[in-house]
């Protein structure tokens, strides 16, 4: 007995092996059960999003361990948007009410996270009024274009700016410069996907357009069962 168990101690020692263990841990840990769903592309694997640091006026300092501990939507956009973000805000603030109007409990309510693509036009306090405007659980958050480029990106987040001058679209190099008093005449055209993150801050699925609020709450409530 005493001689198996050397021969174990000798395999769990050697450095390649313990290797293998601990990445054969991790990849369990990030593989994830697939639910069947009606909208949502539920990652095969949960995809690690990029550290932030983002600012919102009543919370101060946003950050990945903001949302640890919850399931969060995520969706990026800006208080300007004409069409875009109008349309999911209402979409998911009538989400929200519908979970909130029910009392089984077999969905964990997610908290909304607007992300601002435009920090030089949406101050802080604008951005939590517009996004508290559809539902007051909402939370706007913004900071520096930098970190927020980054965080759409590890996302998947498509976006541009877009300049107009007397109703037309201009065509020019940012990096060369912007024309002088244009600096603000623009629009974002931005995807209108929504990312579902779950409580270890990790990204678990996402919805494309066009969004129903029923077949989200019932792709989320499936997906919250499989990762219990």
């Amino acid at each position: 007995m005493k001689k198996k168990i050397k021969i174990l101690d000798k395999k769990f020692t050697n450095p390649l092996l313990m290797s293998v263990f601990i990445f054969l841990l991790n990849w369990c840990e990030q593989s994830i059960a697939v639910p069947e769903t009606e909208a949502a592309s539920v990652l095969p694997k949960t995809s690690t999003i990029v550290g932030f640091n983002l600012n919102h006026p009543q919370l101060g300092k946003y950050d990945l361990n903001s949302i640890k501990g919850k399931w969060s939507l995520f969706f990026f956009g800006y208080a300007r948007c004409p069409d875009v973000c109008p349309t999911e805000l209402y979409m998911m603030a009538e989400m929200m009410r519908i979970i909130e109007s029910n009392s089984s409990g077999e969905i964990q309510p997610p908290q909304v996270i607007f992300v601002s693509l435009d920090p030089q036009q949406d101050a802080q306090e604008l951005l939590q009024q517009y996004a508290s405007s559809y539902h007051p659980s909402f939370i706007g958050i913004t900071g520096k274009q930098s970190t927020i480029d980054q965080l759409a990106k590890s996302m998947g987040v498509s976006y541009e700016r877009v300049y107009h001058l007397n109703g037309r679209a201009l065509l020019f190099d940012p990096q060369k410069g912007i024309p002088e008093g244009l600096e603000n005449s623009y629009f974002i055209n931005h995807s209108a996907s929504i990312f579902l993150v779950n409580p270890n801050g990790k990204l678990h699925a996402i919805f494309s357009a066009p969004h129903q609020p029923d077949v989200m709450i019932r792709d989320i409530a499936n997906i919250q069962k499989a990762w219990r």
